[in-house]
């Protein structure tokens, strides 16, 4: 009894061991913060790991292969130094036009903004269309925008320049039983010229997890799964245990 009881303690503690490992930080992939910026707004593919029901946890952000840098909750660190945050717009309407809506602005960690992305309704080549606008901190449009959903990136002329997609392509086999990890890879066709603010990526990500929570509302119950997954293995131990005494009691006799 007291071996059966060892090695449930022991599959519990490598169980827990493993969900923490897989949420560690990784070493950055930049040899410093400013190269890892300048990496995030170049890279053709960018990955946001992140927590679709929860806030607590710090997951990497890689760009071309890199990790180039962690989110938590709302705020993006570069090793363990906050850079900017992301918020909803309430208190400072801006660019109060008609067809406008939802606001997000970027704020470091003093508060002082950084720029804007808005909802506007705006004229394309396809007609009237609602886009997420991206502005400066001079409420300044730049020179691409994204579709509402965050799943397509436009340049000036409107043509398609980039997608954003979220999935579980990427994240371990452990963190998807056990986790709600999940990961948004935008890609962008560049020449290496092209800058995309990094920001503008977390108000696209916003609303590719806004949209992804209203379809898939499924939240995995951490806690319960991984002592549920225990209590089954404990029971097989106990069951393989009981059968192997009677046999070697049965080969005695």
């Amino acid at each position: 009894m007291r071996k059966t009881t060892k090695l449930f303690l022991g599959f519990t503690a490598g169980l827990l061991l493993l969900c923490g490992c897989s949420a560690a930080e990784e070493k950055l992939g930049y040899e410093n913060a400013d190269v890892a910026k300048e990496a995030l707004t170049s890279a053709e593919t960018i990955e946001i790991y992140f927590d679709l029901y929860g806030s607590k946890r710090k997951t990497k952000i890689v760009a071309d292969g890199k990790v180039a840098g962690y989110l938590q909750k709302n705020t993006v660190y570069i090793n363990e130094e906050e850079w900017f945050s992301i918020d909803y717009v309430e208190d400072e309407p801006i660019n109060d036009r008609e067809g406008s809506g939802t606001t997000y602005g970027y704020y470091d960690a003093s508060g002082t903004c950084l720029g804007y992305a808005q909802e506007q309704y705006v004229d394309t080549s396809y007609g009237k269309d609602t886009r997420l606008i991206f502005l400066d901190v001079d409420e300044t449009p730049l020179d691409y925008q994204s579709s509402r959903s965050g799943r397509i990136l436009y340049d000036e002329n409107d043509e398609e320049i980039g997608s954003g997609k979220i999935g579980r392509s990427g994240v371990s086999l452990l963190d998807q039983w056990y986790t709600n990890l999940y990961c948004a890879v935008f890609k962008t066709e560049t020449d290496g010229t092209r800058q995309i603010d990094f920001m503008d990526r977390m108000a696209m990500l916003w609303r590719l997890e806004r949209d992804y929570r209203s379809i898939d509302d499924n939240p995995v119950n951490t806690g319960v799964q991984i002592y549920e997954t225990v209590a089954v293995v404990f029971v097989l131990i106990l069951l393989i245990g009981s059968s192997f005494s009677k046999w070697r009691q049965k080969k005695k006799n």
